[in-house]
């Protein structure tokens, strides 16, 4: 399955204006450059300072390429990215749902860049109190993944362990039996009682059944 590191893609097919060859070649040679930075500041786990870079480059490429240049929704997630490793997730959040809507615009509303998003932003949401906000769009993307990849793949499955996890954290133990036991029974049909996600499963689902079996004083 995919790292726990969150990469949503850029875009891709978007019109871009008009610009002198060269440039948009200098453009395209300071956007690589400034990535390159961003990664070796990603290696170090220096996401604040990976975020600032990528954010002096942003504004005079949208400039060069137009707004809803492949390019440039490439550093914007980036960005988002760095600021929710960063635990910036008041940073992270409008961006995430700013380049939702982009996606949703240029790709649909069910692709997968939109789902990504669109989930991250969820995430952050969860991560600043709005648990509630939280869950119905983790549950609104879920609906949408099942459609079109079925309930076991592996984005189906990080958005059902988030939904199960995040009930748990309210104290709604109840509920979040209901959507981790068969997560469970999926990870270890698919990948096996030994996967990292499968034994993480199994540790909340037994945390639930001593607080549901507890009786009450």
């Amino acid at each position: 399955r995919r790292s726990a590191r969150p990469t949503p893609g850029a875009g891709d097919g978007a019109a871009v204006p008009e610009v002198p060859g060269h440039l948009a070649s200098v453009m395209l040679q300071e956007i690589k450059e400034a990535r390159a930075h961003a990664d070796a500041l990603w290696e170090e786990e220096r996401y604040s300072q990976a975020a600032e870079v990528l954010g002096e480059i942003i504004e005079p490429a949208g400039r060069a390429l137009g707004s809803e240049s492949a390019h440039l929704l490439k550093l914007r997630t980036l960005r988002a990215v760095s600021r929710l490793l960063a635990g910036d997730y008041r940073g992270a959040l409008p961006e995430f749902d700013a380049l939702a809507a982009v996606h949703a615009r240029l790709h649909g509303p069910t692709h997968e860049r939109t789902r990504d998003c669109r989930a991250q932003a969820a995430r952050c949401r969860a991560e600043l109190g709005r648990v509630t906000e939280a869950l119905e769009e983790l549950r609104e993307v879920l609906a949408i993944v099942r459609a079109v990849d079925g309930d076991a793949g592996e984005e189906a499955v990080e958005l059902r362990r988030d939904i199960g996890m995040l009930l748990l954290a309210q104290g709604r133990a109840g509920e979040a039996r209901e959507v981790l036991e068969p997560l469970y029974e999926d990870l270890c049909v698919v990948y096996g009682a030994d996967d990292e996600m499968a034994v993480e499963i199994a540790e909340a689902l037994a945390l639930i059944r001593l607080d549901l079996d507890e009786p009450d004083t």
